[in-house]
């Protein structure tokens, strides 16, 4: 049972003006057509004829307005399905009292505990107690006692934790991203390029991150308290959000902000960044499955053992490129190469 990267991506959409045009008024008035809309557009632009040139750049205005008026639409009714499908169990009354982004706030904190404790839960079970016995030696299995306190830290972060989702989803549906709400918006091709590039910023980003909490006040300050589990027999499952909560926003911020720069599909954003909380859960079970260039938990745990390598986040291309990359494979031939040369000097 391991985490898969299966996501789809798509991309394109423009910023959402801060005033509405005209031409996008008269599309936002139901039963008025594009015609309507283009003809509005052209009357209340110049009185008299307009030329071909004029006329056609005004319908161009017009349908890239309406384009992104149904777009902003689009994502705001979407939003609405979720937080309605998630905070179900609230009174009606209740919820339609909760300002919009206090529901949205809500419903990503469930969303986050019911991913952590749900997976961390069957990972921990079948790791350790369904298939214990082959993946561990002896003794290399975490105890209660590491795994409550992982909890009890998570658990503390996850309300703020939440807030950065809920900070993105509002920034997107002001318009001041390129996120967009349908992948025909773009097509598969600029969908999977997008995504692509996507990516790309993600993972750079999240290694500097990552890298520069491991400097100075950083450490000192934040990302200490998660390397207080620095041993494979204290690493599990429940240890992948167990950070100080402004190092836990830190590291997830490149998957809001590079939605200003990069067209993403929203929902697939979504998925992105709490499919994080279930890779976080993969990579510290302590289990190296070898599938490189995927940074999975033999790299991971190399990292909180030797805390100068290793900080990337799905693959090891940016440790490659910066030089920063330990496999597994090469600290085991270190140690034999050490041990041997140990032997050696002591039989001198």
């Amino acid at each position: 049972m391991r985490a898969a990267l299966s996501f789809a991506v798509f991309c394109l959409a423009a910023t959402v003006a801060g005033s509405r045009g005209a031409g996008d008024e008269v599309l936002a008035r139901p039963g008025v057509g594009l015609a309507a809309a283009v003809q509005h557009s052209l009357g209340t632009q110049n009185k008299t004829a307009p030329t071909h040139s004029s006329a056609a750049q005004a319908t161009h205005q017009v349908v890239a307005g309406g384009r992104e008026v149904e777009n902003k639409k689009h994502l705001v009714d979407e939003n609405s399905w979720k937080n309605d499908l998630v905070l179900w169990m609230l009174p009606a009354d209740v919820r339609s009292r909760l300002p919009r982004v206090a529901q949205t706030w809500f419903r990503c904190w469930v969303m986050c505990m019911a991913l952590y404790f749900g997976v961390g839960c069957l990972w921990a079970y079948y790791a350790y107690f369904a298939f214990g016995d082959k993946l561990f030696k002896q003794g290399q299995i975490p105890v209660f006692k590491d795994m409550w306190e992982q909890m009890k830290v998570s658990f503390i972060g996850m309300p703020l934790y939440a807030m950065l989702p809920t900070l993105t989803e509002f920034c997107v549906e002001q318009g001041w991203t390129l996120a967009y709400g349908r992948v025909d918006d773009v097509g598969l091709a600029r969908y999977t390029l997008y995504f692509v590039l996507y990516m790309i910023s993600v993972e750079f980003f999240v290694y500097w991150q990552h890298r520069i909490l491991h400097m100075g006040v950083g450490y000192k300050w934040l990302h200490f308290i998660h390397h207080k589990y620095n041993k494979g027999d204290q690493m599990s499952p429940f240890a992948g959000l167990a950070f100080h909560p402004l190092d836990g926003i830190m590291q997830a911020l490149p998957y809001s902000w590079t939605l200003f720069y990069v067209p993403m599909h929203f929902l697939t954003h979504e998925m992105l960044l709490f499919f994080t909380s279930i890779w976080t859960t993969n990579i510290h079970d302590n289990v190296h499955a070898k599938i490189a260039p995927v940074m999975g938990a033999g790299y991971h745990t190399i990292h909180h053992t030797l805390y100068n390598y290793n900080y990337g986040h799905y693959f090891t291309f940016v440790d490659r490129l910066f030089g920063t990359l330990i496999t597994p494979e090469e600290l085991e031939e270190k140690k034999a190469a050490d041990a041997a040369a140990a032997a050696a000097a002591k039989a001198q």
